[in-house]
C-alpha cells in the first residue's frame, strides 16, 4: 500500500503568483498535523513551490506536468465552472480531452507513488482543476461525494494498493483555517 495527499497551494492574493502572509500561516498551522512523507513534488509555479515550503517541507521533485492543463481543457473549464469534485466527474464523462487529460493526472500519481517502498507516502501540491480531475480518473465513483472543489491548502488521500487505486478520501481543514478561495 502506498498514499499521495495531493493538496492545493495555500492562499495568495488575487492574480499573484506567490501565497501571501495569510497563506503561510495557514501552512504552518496545517504542517504539525501533515505526518511524514517520503517524497514531496510540487508544481512548478511559485504559488506550489511557496507551499511547500511554508509546510516546512523540502521539494523532491517539480514536474510541470502538474501546471500545464491543455488549452481545449481549458476553455471547457472557464466555460463551466466546476463547482464541485462531481462537476469534474461529470466534465471528464462528458468530454474525451478533459477525461484523456484526468487519466494523465492520475497515471502521474501512480508513477510517482511507484517510485516509493511499500508503505511509502508521497505529497504532491498543485492547483485547483488538476487534483479534482487527477481524482475524478484515478476514483470517479469516491469523489462523486466529496462536495465542493479543494481550497487552499485541501486536496484527497488516495492509496494505491497492488497497481489499483482502492480508496480515496476529501481533505478539508477544519472551518477556522478554511480561507474562502478567490
Amino acid at each position: 500500500m502506498r498514499e499521495v495527499e495531493h493538496r492545493r497551494h495555500s492562499r495568495r492574493d488575487h492574480g499573484a503568483i506567490h501565497i501571501n502572509e495569510e497563506g503561510r500561516a495557514i501552512a504552518r498551522r496545517v504542517a504539525p498535523t501533515l505526518g511524514r512523507f517520503d517524497r514531496v513534488v510540487s508544481s512548478p509555479v511559485p504559488r506550489a513551490l511557496d507551499t511547500v515550503e511554508a509546510l516546512g517541507l523540502s521539494v523532491d521533485a517539480v514536474l510541470p506536468e502538474l501546471a500545464m492543463v491543455p488549452d481545449d481543457v481549458q476553455r471547457v473549464l472557464e466555460a463551466f465552472p466546476p463547482r464541485s469534485f462531481s462537476d469534474y466527474v461529470r466534465l471528464a464523462r462528458r468530454r474525451r480531452f478533459v477525461a484523456e487529460y484526468a487519466r494523465q493526472q492520475a497515471e502521474l500519481m501512480r508513477r510517482e507513488l511507484e517510485r516509493l517502498p511499500e508503505g511509502g507516502r508521497l505529497l504532491i501540491v498543485s492547483h485547483g482543476g488538476v487534483i479534482e480531475l487527477g481524482a475524478a480518473a484515478a476514483r470517479g465513483h469516491d469523489v462523486l461525494g466529496f462536495g465542493a472543489t479543494a481550497d487552499y491548502l485541501e486536496g484527497v488521500r488516495l492509496i494505491l494498493e497492488q497497481g489499483e487505486w482502492v480508496r480515496a478520501e476529501v481533505l478539508r481543514l477544519p472551518p477556522p483555517e478554511r480561507p474562502a478561495a478567490r
